[in-house]
């Protein structure tokens, strides 16, 4: 079961659940993202285990959904901001890790068809979709490199 329909679930059952996310929503993103651990233990409990990344995506998606007036239904630019730093600072540290001439050949123009699904994820205020492009840019990105590492810099 995705995480969505659990928690519709648990909203559809709990009075209780219903309005701490409600609660969380009017106070925004960065307090809906903070509570989703409390969200994924309740769902383990039900027999629903789900990843708290998955459990944040969905939060966020339902806080659109059916609160659209709220603050957690904005696009979050600091939370997107914060992937991205951690993001990066993994690809710098294998980008250090390569030679003066493995980074003189390194081609990361296979990064772009990802950068722009990030743009698109960011301008329709779809987290999840966010998410996983980034995710897509820094594989594609530690591949680049592992490829420039295996054959020693020769182009």
């Amino acid at each position: 079961m995705r995480a969505s329909t659990a928690l519709l679930e648990l909203f559809k059952d709990e009075r209780e659940w219903r309005r701490f996310f409600r609660s969380c929503c009017e106070t925004g993103p960065r307090r809906l993202m903070a509570q989703a651990w409390q969200y994924r233990d309740e769902l383990m409990e039900r027999g629903y285990p789900c990843p708290t990344e998955e459990v944040e995506d969905a939060l966020l998606g339902l806080a659109r959904a059916l609160l659209p007036e709220s603050a957690a239904a904005g696009w979050d630019a600091e939370w997107a901001h914060e992937l991205c730093k951690d993001t990066l600072a993994h690809l710098a540290e294998h980008y250090a890790r390569l030679s003066a001439e493995e980074q003189d050949v390194l081609d990361l123009s296979a990064l772009d068809a990802w950068d722009e699904r990030m743009v698109a994820a960011g301008l329709d205020n779809n987290p999840a979709a966010f998410r996983a492009a980034l995710t897509g840019w820094e594989r594609t990105g530690l591949e680049a490199m592992k490829r420039v590492g295996a054959r020693g810099g020769a182009a």
